[in-house]
């Protein structure tokens, strides 16, 4: 659960500083609409939902690769 929330925080963050600098160059405000803060939180958001859904219904996707002997 760490993982999926640590990776879902970057991916925010990430998302959240791409669209205001894209904001920033083309209309010269980082937070125009408030674009930044709201596709940054659904990216995060999104991310979180998705992969708890997956971890759900495919819980092998998650699992540490383990060698069968």
């Amino acid at each position: 659960m760490k993982k999926i929330v640590m990776l879902s925080l970057i991916q925010a963050v990430a998302l959240f500083i791409i669209t205001g600098l894209l904001c920033l160059f083309i209309r010269g405000d980082f937070f125009f609409r408030y674009l930044a803060p709201i596709f940054g939180l659904a990216a995060g958001l999104f991310r979180f939902l998705t992969a708890m859904v997956s971890k759900a219904l495919a819980p092998a996707l998650f699992e540490k690769g383990k060698k069968e002997d």
